[in-house]
């Protein structure tokens, strides 16, 4: 009996908890994020900076139960990931063994056990929403209109000239999809559409006549688009790619004389390859959403156009001519005045000069604003 007493008095002894006190941690990664609950796809309540310490009250699987203080006073209390950190101090006082008086060996045998390496979790997918606008100059588009309004001013004997302000700025809109290749590393598919145009108009009484001329360029476009986005901190992002550009170029050409009127009315569509880059600063919503602010600089010139002009006037006249964009000056009483249209063959006529296919410039800068979706 006596014999029996004293394993059961040993064996409580082994097992019966000592004083317990809280985990102190301190955290290896660049940041780590606080959770609602021991899940990496819970809610991220919290984010706290590398080299921060912090206590864990205990341990859910891989998972440690910690309480964090704001700057604002207020505190949250979530879970952190073991990968993410490292144990300063346990904190655990062992309770006394008393060992058994018969046995040679002991009745529990202390195993050490290593800690298991997690490897830290990997950034999500993320995936942009942008709106914005563009500012740009697309050369011979603008160049043309200002042109065609003064050659007609000329021609009536207005002796003036124009005053157009030509298209700039054009509204644009993205979508992308970024696939984590490491931690700050990203590989991006994604598109950009844009459009806009700008119509000018010149009116004046001539004869006791009334005279109107009207132009309008304009543009259309899609890039789909192949990037880099490197995120080396939380707020701030830059990005490259190259981008296949699929655009229309339209223009309107309108003389109006009282009930009269004559009209040319064009499009034509180009394909090219270009590069842009950008840079932008980003602010977390939530776990899961971020807003973010972008400028970004965008290169691609296209002179492949092809197209239809069509042309209109008040006796019911209408005639279509397919071919290529192109832009020459045309020479009247000494004076120059850049031209572009649709036609079939290369322009040859007396008074044309240089004639060439067209080159419409898409370079230009861009300010958006987006949302950023981290899944």
């Amino acid at each position: 009996m006596l014999s029996i007493c004293l394993m059961v008095l040993s064996f409580l002894a082994v097992t019966a908890p000592g004083q317990v006190q809280k985990i102190r941690l301190k955290v290896v990664s660049e940041q780590a994020n606080i959770r609602l609950k021991p899940d990496i796809g819970s809610e991220m309540l919290w984010q706290v900076a590398e080299g921060t310490e912090l206590e864990a009250e205990g341990k859910e699987g891989d998972w440690y139960l910690v309480t964090v203080d704001k700057p604002d006073g207020s505190r949250v209390r979530g879970y952190v990931h073991e990968s993410l950190v490292e144990v300063v101090t346990s904190g655990m006082k062992p309770a006394a063994v008393v060992p058994a008086r018969q046995p040679e060996t002991p009745l529990l045998k202390v195993v050490e056990v290593k800690p298991k390496r997690v490897r830290p979790a990997r950034p999500g997918y993320l995936v942009t929403l942008v709106g914005g606008g563009f500012y740009l100059s697309p050369a011979d588009l603008n160049r043309a209109a200002q042109g065609v309004a003064d050659y007609y001013l000329a021609e009536l004997g207005t002796g003036k000239k124009a005053d157009l302000n030509g298209l700039h700025l054009v509204w644009c809109y993205g979508l992308d999809f970024f696939y984590p290749l490491g931690r700050q590393l990203f590989l991006g598919l994604g598109f950009d559409y844009l459009q806009g145009a700008r119509e000018s108009a010149v009116s004046f009484s001539l004869d006791s006549s009334q005279y109107r001329l009207l132009t309008r360029p304009g543009l259309r476009n899609v890039s789909l688009r192949v990037s880099l986005l490197y995120q080396p901190a939380d707020i701030f992002y830059i990005r490259a790619g190259l981008e296949t550009n699929l655009t229309r170029a339209s223009y309107l050409y309108r003389v109006e004389q009282d009930e009269l009127w004559l009209e040319w009315k064009g499009r034509a569509s180009g394909l090219n390859v270009g590069w842009s880059e950008a840079a932008g600063v980003q602010w977390p919503v939530s776990s899961w959403l971020q807003v973010y602010l972008e400028g970004a600089y965008r290169y691609s010139r296209i002179r492949n156009f092809e197209g239809h002009n069509d042309y209109l006037d008040s006796d019911g006249l209408a005639r279509t001519e397919k071919g290529k964009l192109y832009y020459w000056v045309v020479e009247a009483d000494g004076q120059y005045y850049p031209a572009l249209f649709v036609r079939e063959r290369t322009p040859t006529e007396p008074g044309v000069l240089d004639p060439r296919p067209a080159d419409v410039n898409l370079s230009g800068f861009s300010l958006r604003v987006g949302l950023r979706l981290v899944f």
